[in-house]
């Protein structure tokens, strides 16, 4: 049986929002957005860094090795779509800090736990390849710049006492925001995290150190260096303290040259299993939410959207693997 036409309102032009209008596009469905714009968003500072494995106990980031090829083809053919450059793949070069870091990390490779991802070992780092990048501020930017062209994002704030008056999907893409929406009894953690941009002398192109926090070349000739994480801070105020912290991180690694361009802040949202948020509000069947994503949304994003694109074109139910307020 064909599905009726979909009428699809995105509330919210982050990083969900802006892979989700792709992907339905790319499905040949219709939809609209409303977005108030990037001051306090996570994806306004998001470096986009997918890592395969983090943590001090080095653990594999979770669904890595299902969801890395999506997220390649998923990139690429946005970039190729929109005509700018998004996507690079790096390597990492991870540098422990404790003599147990290294013990856990050799007894994992022993293991097999961490293949295929580190792909060398010396005497105080490895390396971990492939890690991807993804452009998050651009790829917003310029898809932002063609939705206004076409009339299908509008700027303001949707009003959710007014849900009603819309026939059809609407999907809270708004990130932090959703803490104040329809889904705010869902459960939410927040966190503070900042970041720098610099121009660092010294910095290798193509390899992302990495030592307590990362620091990511541009081919720009610019720098990321990040990011902080304060569980439960709600406020986007760039402090000296993270600035500091930063720098330290940054100067550890070898760097002394370092000349910073912007002091940046965004709260990521996740839920309290930390997983992803996807599904449709208990009393509203038409009223949806991708969200959530936390630290590594740039690798979920492709996966939940798609899930998205499924479940209003074939009424899939959402994976079981994820957050889901209610499945159908």
């Amino acid at each position: 049986m064909k599905s009726p036409p979909a009428k699809i309102l995105i509330v919210g032009q982050g990083l969900a929002g802006t892979v989700l209008g792709w992907s339905l596009s790319r499905a040949g469905l219709d939809w609209r957005m409303i977005d108030a714009g990037h001051a306090t968003a996570a994806s306004r500072v998001a470096a986009g860094i997918i890592n395969p494995v983090t943590g001090q106990r080095w653990v594999k980031t979770w669904l890595i090795d299902e969801l890395w090829p999506m997220a390649w083809e998923t990139y690429r053919a946005i970039e190729n779509d929109l005509g700018v450059p998004l996507w690079r793949e790096l390597t990492i070069r991870r540098y422990w800090r404790t003599e147990k870091e290294h013990r856990t990390l050799l007894s994992k490779i022993e293991r097999g736990v961490l293949a295929p991802w580190v792909q060398s070992v010396d005497a105080n780092s490895c390396v971990l390849a492939p890690a991807g990048r993804v452009n998050v501020p651009l790829m917003l930017t310029t898809a932002r710049a063609r939705w206004l062209a076409e009339g299908r994002l509008i700027e303001g704030r949707f009003d959710w006492a007014n849900r009603a008056e819309h026939d059809g999907w609407v999907i809270d893409c708004t990130g932090a925001a959703a803490r104040e929406g329809p889904f705010a009894s869902s459960g939410f953690a927040i966190s503070k995290g900042e970041v720098l941009r610099a121009r660092i002398e010294g910095l290798a192109d193509g390899e992302i150190p990495h030592r307590g926090h990362w620091v990511l070349p541009e081919e720009s000739g610019e720098a990321w260096i990040g990011a902080t994480h304060e569980p439960g801070v709600d406020d986007v105020t760039a402090t000296p303290a993270a600035r500091e912290a930063l720098l330290r991180s940054a100067r550890n690694l070898g760097y002394e040259k370092i000349n910073v361009t912007a002091h940046l802040v965004g709260l990521r949202l996740a839920a309290r299993n930390m997983r992803p948020l996807i599904g449709v509000h208990p009393t509203d069947p038409r009223l949806g939410i991708l969200g959530a994503l936390g630290s590594k949304g740039v690798l979920y994003a492709p996966w939940l959207a798609q899930q998205w694109v499924e479940h209003i074109t074939k009424r899939y139910a959402f994976s079981s693997k994820v957050s889901a307020v209610f499945k159908r």
